[in-house]
Parts: C-alpha cells; structure tokens; sequence
C-alpha cells in the first residue's frame, strides 16, 4: 500500500521511516518532504499536488497545527484513509469538520494514539475488566516530558494524548478538574488532572515537565496495584509491576511498534473487519477533555461536561433558533418605530410594520428545509456517533 506523508517535522519523519521499513507499506511521497528522504518516487509541490497523487492508498496527515487542520479536511473530503497525528489543533474542531461529512466521504480517520493497543495495557484493562485487584479504587497516569525550556503548552500539546488510556479505562468523562504551574498563563512546568467518569470512576494524570523518567500507568483496587511503566517513545521495552497482598512481582513486555500498531488498526477498518480502535470518536474525546482543562485551569473551577450530538440535524436547530432570536427582536424594535415615526414628520415608517408579516411567513417557510437533512448512514454514524460537549462550571 502507497503511504502520503503530510508534514515535515520530527514526528512525520518518525513515521515515514517506519513505513519505509515496513514490508507491507511503501513511502510514496512526502509535502513538504524530507531532506534525510530525498529519493521518494514522486514530490508534490503543494497540498493541491499532493493530494492529485495517482496510486495514494492511505495518507498520515502531521504539520503545524493549522495546516494539519486544512490538511486533515482536505484528505477527509477526498475520501483518503487517514493516520493523524494527535492532537490535530488546538481545539476539537478538525475532527468535528471531519466526522459532520464522514457519512458523504466514506472516510476512515485513525488518531495516532497508540498507548491504548500496548500489551502492558491490555493487561490492565483485562484486569480490571475481570476485578483481579478487587474493587476499583483509580487509576493514575504520570508523563514526563522533556522539555527543560518549558515552552510546551502541557494541557493543549501532552494531556490529548495522555488522557486517551485513561479514558479506555474508565469510560466516558464528565467532571474535569485541572490545576497547573505556572498559576497565571499556560501550564507548562506541570499539569495535575482529575477526572470523574459517568460511572463515578476516578482518576487523575499527571504531567511533569522537565524530566526524562518513564511513564507509568497505575490502575490500583483494594488488593493491590498493577503498574505498566513504559517510555513514551516506545524505544524501549516496557514492564508491568504487580502488587498483590504484599507481594511484588515484575514481568518485561516484549518490543512494541505504535506505527504497526495503528498501521493494522487502519487496514482493518479499510477492509471492514473491525471498527477502528483507537477512533475519531476516541481522539474527539481527548481534545473535548483538553478544551475542559483549559477552561478549568482559567476558571479555577471543576468541569462538568454534557454530550449533545453534533448533526447536520443538530445545527439546523442551531441556526434556526439564532435565527428566530434575531428575529424576534429585529420585530420588537421595528414595531415601536414603524409606530412612532409618524408622530415625529416621519410617515414612512409605519411601511415597516408591513415587513414583519412576511418575515414571520419566510421564517415558517424556512422550517420545512429540516425534510432535506440526509438521515444519518448507520454504517459510519454507529461506527464514530461523535458528539459536542455543553461545558458548564460548577464551584471546586
């Protein structure tokens, strides 16, 4: 399968050496390119050129996060089978775009989010699926990052990324909680999450700048813990650590490929043998809980978070009821000048009145443009049934 690597930064890079060592997969070209990877069968000059390719099979979409955001709408409007790099932007929006025209494009989008296919958490997830450890207790998830400058917006560029296991774990989130340093920007010298699932499971994550330690993933219940400690970057193996009754013990996890990984999870939803695991739905909820921890951070209040479905449906009412809202005061204050005009010399106005009428007809008339809307497809809707989040402050 032909590979289109979008973007031209160390992760793309990454990337498109591991398609290039891939027996299954050939790097068929890259925009803006690699210098390291000079002698790529073809090299577009531009987006437009790019995404006109012959013989592209899927594309890896990466770059500065606005022009992954153009690019992934772009590749997404195509129909492409698409890997993107996670986040996408700053904020949900590109996976919104994306899925609101999934069910018309037929697109497969696959975040790279790859912890959540590690075996050391498939073992956590089995064991907390079986209750080896007891009663669940939390589940805790610490990063650290290297970054000694401190120029990483940690909530917006680390936690999207990090809060994804967690979130597997304890299924959907609904109350946020976020504190950070430094206290009066951005946090990017540490960042201490915590979430509360629907099921009143909690966890935290905490993220570090600074360090070079391995992360650990800890899923404690009340007899015990289980910790998977792995690096980030998957260059090397990573370990589980079980505590049991006072008993500790420790097993190495064999080598871990994320670009296999996510790679195998993109064919398969190509050729419809299972939904993609991780999902858009999966990386639309991240940057959801990012944007939630933002927003908690400036606030300084916890995040409740309720899920409305985003619909072509869905944002008719919007606009209609934005509409309606206009409307009903452009009318309030036309009737008291159509009426008044006239005992200030200003016969004219009372014409304006006459203009309220028809507006009500049109609006009325505007309504039944909701019969157009498509049905929803039950292939792609059940597959990523993506939907916006109503986020509202309760005191800490």
């Amino acid at each position: 399968m032909n590979v289109l690597i979008l973007g031209d930064g160390g992760d793309e890079l990454a990337w498109a050496r591991a398609v290039e060592g891939h027996p299954d997969f050939t790097l068929w070209a890259a925009y803006p390119g690699f210098k390291e990877l000079a002698d790529l069968p073809t090299s577009p000059v531009d987006l437009d050129d790019a995404l006109a390719l012959a013989g592209v099979d899927l594309v890896v979409v990466g770059g500065e996060p606005k022009f992954r955001a153009e690019a992934l709408r772009r590749v997404a409007v195509e129909g492409l089978p698409t890997i993107c790099l996670h986040p996408p932007g700053p904020n949900a929006d590109p996976y919104y775009q994306v899925a609101l025209s999934e069910a018309e494009t037929g697109s497969i989008v696959v975040p790279d989010l790859p912890i959540r296919l590690h075996p050391g958490f498939l073992k956590l997830k089995r064991a907390l699926d079986q209750a080896d450890l007891g009663a669940f207790r939390e589940v805790r998830h610490e990063v650290s990052v290297d970054d000694h400058e401190g120029s990483s917006n940690l909530v917006l560029e680390v936690f999207p990324t990090a809060v994804d296991p967690v979130r597997a774990l304890i299924g959907e989130i609904d109350t946020v909680t976020a504190t950070g340093e430094p206290l009066d920007g951005p946090p990017t010298q540490s960042l201490l999450v915590q979430v509360r699932s629907a099921q009143a499971k909690r966890a935290e994550v905490r993220i570090t700048a600074g360090g070079e330690s391995p992360a650990r993933l800890t899923l404690i219940g009340s007899e015990g813990t289980i910790v998977l400690e792995y690096d980030p970057s998957f260059e090397t193996n990573a370990r589980i650590i079980t505590r049991v009754g006072g008993v500790e013990s420790e097993v190495d996890l064999p080598a871990f490929n994320p670009y296999d990984a996510i790679l195998r999870v993109l064919v398969r939803a190509m050729e419809a043998s299972s939904p993609p695991n991780p999902s858009l739905i999966d990386g639309t909820r991240a940057m959801e809980l990012a944007e939630a921890s933002a927003r908690s951070l400036r606030r300084h209040r916890t995040i409740d978070l309720h899920y409305e479905e985003v619909s072509e449906a869905g944002n008719f009412k919007t606009v209609m009821t934005s509409v309606g809202c206009v409307g009903l005061w452009g009318v309030l204050l036309a009737l008291p000048i159509a009426l008044v005009g006239p005992a200030f010399g200003a016969p004219w106005t009372i014409y304006i009145a006459w203009l309220i009428p028809p507006f009500l007809v049109l609006f009325i008339l505007l309504q039944s443009l909701k019969m157009a809307i498509k049905p929803k497809l039950d292939g792609s809707s059940k597959r990523n049934p993506t939907v916006k989040p109503e986020m509202l402050d309760v005191e800490s």
